[in-house]
């Protein structure tokens, strides 16, 4: 008898990918393959504090979405402010779609957050070719500036529990990232997503 094919485990990018198919399909969104990629690059790498979070006097936090503004603006070179209005962009996303809960007791909060990712994307998605990412990326924010407050939506639904808890998924997988504690492990699993050991960068 033949020995039984290994089981795929879902890796973290893959079990956001199809989520976030799922999720477009349920809210009868049209959203390319491309941009639903780039948004589980989005969410795969914002599931590691260290990416989400920047070091400041104050110690690991979000960066504000206006200082991130100014700093774009401010910006010595092109590339530089492509960047940061990159990251202005995903942050703005990611709070609005996995925090936009919290945000709604202020709906200001959570309409200054679609007008930064909004205004973000679209000034990257109208670059001259030149001067900007490769047309294929520039497609990508021309879709997200275009539907943002649509892809809050589609994010929201994703960072639910599915056991109806305020906690999201991210959260939880950040902090498995860190102590790979095992009760940690079989929640994650439980939601199912089977987390895989990381290789610690080396410094």
């Amino acid at each position: 008898m033949s020995a039984p094919e290994p089981r795929t485990e879902p890796t973290l990018l893959a079990y956001f990918n199809d989520a976030l198919h799922a999720a477009s399909r349920h809210q009868q969104l049209a959203a390319s393959d491309a941009t639903l990629h780039y948004l589980s690059r989005l969410l795969t790498d914002y599931a590691r504090s260290d990416r989400l979070f920047d070091d400041t006097a104050e110690g690991r936090r979000l960066q504000p979405l206006a200082l991130l503004y100014g700093q774009a603006l401010d910006a010595p070179t092109p590339r530089e402010r492509r960047l940061l209005l990159q990251r202005l962009g995903d942050l703005a996303l990611f709070v609005g779609g996995l925090f936009g809960g919290r945000l709604q007791r202020r709906l200001a909060d959570l309409d200054y957050c679609v007008r930064m990712g909004t205004g973000a994307y679209g000034h990257l998605g109208a670059l001259p070719e030149r001067a900007a990412a490769p047309q294929a990326l520039r497609t990508v924010f021309q879709e997200l500036a275009q539907g943002f407050g649509h892809f809050v939506g589609v994010l929201a639904e994703i960072g639910a529990r599915r056991d109806g808890a305020q906690s999201d998924i991210l959260e939880l997988y950040a902090l498995w990232e860190q102590s790979h504690d095992p009760r940690l492990a079989e929640r994650l699993r439980a939601l199912g997503l089977t987390p895989l050991p990381t290789t610690r960068r080396q410094h």
